[in-house]
């Protein structure tokens, strides 16, 4: 599984799709992806984790900042991207750009 979630973090490195406006920046040592979203002067911020025995166990998504939005509509969007990742073998870089799109609504 440590090779399995390597070559799903080297996928985001060596990504060449562009969001307008979000950063996406990989940490294969922490098994993470950090996404960060800024619109005007606020920034929005999500952490995508990867468990140790991926793919068994399912990937945590988190928060960082969430500035100008409501708290519903900010767990709607997490439980999307969860199960997107989780139960329909979405690579990460698809549930971002889904999640983006859900943002610019």
């Amino acid at each position: 599984s440590s090779v399995l979630s390597s070559q799903e973090i080297s996928s985001v490195q060596t990504s060449t799709q562009l969001f307008n406006g979000m950063t996406v920046k990989a940490r294969s040592a922490a098994r993470e992806v950090v996404a960060t979203y800024s619109v005007d002067d606020i920034f929005i911020e999500l952490i995508i984790q990867l468990p140790s025995n991926y793919p068994l166990g399912s990937i945590t998504v988190e928060s960082g900042k969430r500035v100008g939005v409501a708290v519903q509509q900010w767990r709607n969007w997490m439980l999307q991207l969860s199960t997107y990742l989780t139960h329909q073998n979405g690579s990460i870089m698809e549930g971002l750009s889904l999640w983006k799109n859900n943002v610019d609504k």
